[in-house]
């Protein structure tokens, strides 16, 4: 299913005194969140901020895929850190197998001297 709409225009304020926002309209035109905005700025007070944004809309397919998506990335990256710690785990055993040997052939030096 595909959204004839594909986003809404969202107008908002900024109150210079506490910094929140509120929503003061959506608007699936630019023309109308221009017109709405123009007439709140006919009489601004205290410095107040507006903004003007475009949302884009989801639909449930895309949501889904997205979602999917990064379930199979996750996936990934957790059989490649896998992975990786046996072969960090192998290194170690090799460096400890590696000097066992050194310190037998110490040994065998010290001996022989």
């Amino acid at each position: 299913m595909t959204c004839k709409i594909s986003g809404a225009w969202v107008v908002t304020r900024t109150c210079p005194y506490d910094g929140t926002e509120s929503t003061l309209g959506v608007y699936p035109e630019g023309k109308a969140a221009l017109l709405k905005l123009e007439h709140f700025m006919d009489d601004p007070h205290d410095n107040e901020e507006y903004k003007i944004e475009f949302h884009m809309f989801e639909s449930v397919e895309q949501l889904t895929e997205q979602h999917q998506r990064c379930k199979a990335n996750r996936a990934e990256w957790d059989e490649k850190s896998r992975i990786y710690d046996n072969y960090k785990a192998g290194q170690l055993t090799d460096k400890d197998e590696e000097s066992k040997e050194i310190d037998q052939l110490l040994e065998d030096l010290e001996n022989a001297v």
